[in-house]
């Protein structure tokens, strides 16, 4: 058995990425109730992303501001990696919102070139990349409509477009450069359709992450 199970999950506004997140955590402790619950670290957008919001919004933000972020992220990573790799069993368990295929179109400082050492220091851990993707229905339909009063339509994506359906077919084409840079990496990958039932998508998601060596 590997000792570190460490899942990266990455994907446009709106595809279902915090809802699964927030499923496999609680199908985490729900399997652990009748032994000891191990390391368990979830690394949410606000600290895989957020750190980098305000110099990004008055246009500071450097390539190499960028990839010291994703240094300490990787690196805090690597520390866990090592911290158990001489035991037999799975006893850490890592999962991530979201990291450097998304810095790579949001902010969009940085490119693939810039971030392919960071791919490569995650493959080498063993960590593993779900890639979650929607239809365009289902981006306006979760990403969009329920959120048009919310800092996130009203301020923050205004960058996108000035309409709604404007941010909409921004996070649309998004959805493709992504999956283009999934396509790139050298971690082990999973591609699942957000469209699936989500106790059908916990169950593939979660075996990917935490029971396949």
């Amino acid at each position: 058995m590997v000792a570190f199970k460490a899942l990266l999950v990455e994907g446009t506004s709106g595809v279902g990425k915090s809802r699964l997140i927030d499923a496999l955590i609680r199908r985490h402790v729900d399997s652990s109730r009748c032994k000891k619950i191990r390391t368990l670290v979830h690394l949410a957008q606000s600290h895989t992303y957020g750190p980098l919001a305000g110099s990004e919004d008055d246009g500071t933000l450097t390539v190499g501001a960028n990839l010291d972020h994703l240094d300490h992220i990787v690196g805090a990573m690597e520390w866990l990696h090592a911290g158990v790799r001489e035991h037999k069993r799975p006893w850490c368990f890592v999962i991530v919102d979201t990291l450097h295929l998304t810095h790579c179109v949001r902010p969009g400082v940085v490119r693939w070139d810039d971030v392919a050492q960071v791919d490569q220091r995650l493959a080498a851990i063993g960590c593993r990349l779900l890639f979650l993707e929607a239809t365009p229905a289902t981006i306006w339909e979760r990403g969009i409509k329920p959120r048009v009063d919310e800092q996130f339509i009203r301020e923050y994506a205004r960058k996108f477009g000035q309409t709604n359906e404007d941010i909409h077919q921004h996070f649309v084409r998004e959805q493709k450069t992504l999956a283009g840079l999934f396509s790139r990496s050298a971690m082990p990958k999973l591609h699942l359709s957000g469209e699936n039932d989500i106790e059908r998508l916990v169950e593939q998601a979660y075996q990917y992450w935490a029971e396949t060596d």
